[in-house]
């Protein structure tokens, strides 16, 4: 079974965002913010898997238990981000949720 555990933003607004930490071990998604509830849940409870075209590999979007959830892998309002890396952890994280 894929595991794996990178650094997110969740994406909260036009212009919001909070970092956290996003995992995936023995068939649960933990999502993990620096501050604040987050969510712990098996698999079976996530739907909507979705990573836009316009994301460009760097985030993707989910529901938990109906509620949508949008994460980046690349920090939003950071004009030194890396791009590059956070397009990669994308990468990971399709290959790993797969279209759920």
């Amino acid at each position: 079974m894929t595991s794996i555990s990178t650094p997110v933003w969740r994406l909260t607004g036009l212009r919001g965002s909070e970092p956290g930490t996003l995992q995936l071990s023995d068939g649960r998604l933990k999502y993990t913010p620096d501050d604040g509830p987050g969510f712990d849940v098996p698999m079976e409870e996530i739907s909507g898997v979705n990573f836009p075209w316009y994301y460009f590999s760097g985030g993707f979007k989910l529901r938990v238990r109906g509620e949508e959830y949008r994460f980046s892998f690349v920090e939003p309002h950071n004009e030194y981000a890396d791009i590059k890396s956070g397009r990669s952890l994308g990468k990971q994280w399709k290959a790993a949720l797969g279209q759920r």
